[in-house]
């Protein structure tokens, strides 16, 4: 294949679409409520956060990054056009991908797999995600080409990863332990609920017994 001189990052409408609604909707409302509401205070504890997810949604569009890469470097600029910064593609060293998921079941509604791609310098960290950029493929390509992958932060990912999830099922366990104490109505049911607890419990605190030298 015929490279090329430069290679443009394409942005996925849909994202784009979403700031713009959530920026002019959000923005609307906030300043239309806080107006309609300066004398209660009560509608401005709903018109503030209004406002500013509105303003906040407008603010990530307008510093959506767009990159550009050349044989040299990458540049990542604003939507606008200005630069945020520079990047020369020989202080690019190792690289790792990780692929992502959110807690979703894949057939409901709301379910997103992406990867994330990270470049590591000497001194620098950059990401990338698969769920900002349409030409996601060709834009790893162009990054790390002869670059080595960075296994040993994959995994180390992967541990912190397994630790938060150990950490949350081991919440839950307990929560749900003093919930169906609190709500058991004889003997056999605390039994069943403490045994179906203890599960969560348990595989909670395995995965931070396993995963803790994440943290050493």
């Amino acid at each position: 294949m015929k490279s090329k001189e430069f290679i443009k990052s394409e942005i996925k409408t849909s994202n784009i679409i979403i700031l713009i609604l959530g920026g002019i909707i959000f923005s609307f409302l906030g300043i239309k409520l806080t107006i309609s509401g300066i004398e209660k205070t009560e509608i401005l504890f709903i018109s503030i956060p209004f406002l500013l997810f509105g303003l906040l949604s407008i603010y990530h569009l307008i510093n959506h990054n767009i990159l550009i890469i050349n044989k040299e470097k990458l540049v990542v600029k604003t939507l606008i056009g200005i630069t945020k910064r520079t990047i020369n593609l020989s202080e690019i060293l190792t690289y790792n991908e990780i692929e992502k998921e959110n807690a979703k079941w894949k057939g409901e509604a709301g379910y997103m797999k992406w990867k994330d791609l990270t470049l590591f310098g000497k001194d620098f960290k950059y990401k990338i995600s698969s769920s900002s950029y349409g030409n996601y493929a060709e834009l790893k390509r162009a990054l790390i080409k002869g670059k080595k992958r960075n296994t040993k932060s994959e995994s180390e990912w992967q541990r912190k990863n397994n630790f938060y999830y150990g950490i949350g099922f081991l919440i839950f366990g307990i929560i749900l332990c003093i919930w169906f104490g609190k709500n058991s109505k004889n003997f056999n049911e605390e039994l069943l609920s403490v045994g179906f607890s203890s599960l969560f419990i348990i595989v909670g605190i395995y995965l931070i017994t396993k995963n803790r030298k994440a943290y050493r």
